[in-house]
């Protein structure tokens, strides 16, 4: 009787052979996932920057978010599966090594593409959107100069030296950094929205409002606004038929 009594103490204190399994995948699962942390590749020329899954995510939201391509993400992770990702992995988005656009003596590079960010129209509407409640601007004002300056885009530069989503000259960035505590690298894309939109800020608080005054400043600076007024009557037009699509 004793005996029987023990065995079956012995019997309720193990587990169940299915929960042994399951239990056993779990920490394969962590072990493996801990292993593709260090064994990413990003390919030549490129770094990771690293993201961790949260619930509810899957490759076509990270690729949204993040602007690097599903292939890239793919081979960096060695994913054999692209359906299958947990939350808690960590992925390798693979980056340009990318370098400053600032000099030391504060001065902003010409045409320096290797030093551009990549980006998703998902982020810079976001950013756009932030650094304009920052500021206090209207939204649809800071969506619609950065949509006729750069279409959104913070990886090209214009002919005459624009760099990224708001076109900022580098003598306009170098100026707008002079005021401010920290350096701001235009080629950066959070950077140049924010050198951007704090420059549409001053233009604003100059100009007392004066939509028009503001918009064409932007564009063709104050200097020449407040010595031949507004003559790039194209460029307003567009930007306020665009706050319109915007509001």
């Amino acid at each position: 009787m004793r005996k029987r009594f023990l065995q079956q103490r012995r019997g309720r204190g193990m587990l169940p052979s299915p929960l042994l399994c399951v239990l056993f995948l779990f920490l394969f699962t962590m072990s493996f996932l801990h292993f593709q942390t260090f064994a990413a590749d990003p390919g030549a020329g490129k770094e990771c920057k690293w993201y961790t899954v949260q619930v509810g995510d899957n490759l076509n939201h990270i690729v949204q978010q993040s602007g690097v391509s599903l292939a890239d993400i793919a081979q960096a992770n060695y994913l054999l599966n692209m359906n299958l990702i947990l939350y808690g992995q960590r992925l390798c988005l693979p980056q340009t090594i990318q370098e400053a656009g600032i000099l030391e003596d504060g001065s902003v590079r010409w045409y320096a593409y290797t030093a551009l960010e990549s980006s998703s129209k998902t982020q810079v509407e976001d950013m756009l959107r932030q650094y304009a409640n920052d500021y206090g601007l209207p939204a649809d004002l800071v969506l619609a100069i950065a949509w006729q300056e750069s279409g959104w885009k913070q990886h090209v530069i214009a002919k005459d030296g624009g760099i990224g989503v708001m076109q900022l000259m580098p003598y306009t960035a170098k100026a707008l950094n002079s005021t401010i505590s920290t350096r701001r690298d235009p080629y950066k894309l959070e950077d140049n929205i924010r050198l951007g939109t704090y420059y549409l800020y001053k233009l604003w608080e100059r100009y007392d409002g004066d939509l028009d005054k503001v918009v064409s400043a932007y564009n063709e600076g104050s200097w020449n606004l407040d010595h031949y007024g507004i003559f790039n009557h194209t460029y307003v037009k567009s930007v306020k038929a665009l706050m319109e699509k915007y509001e």
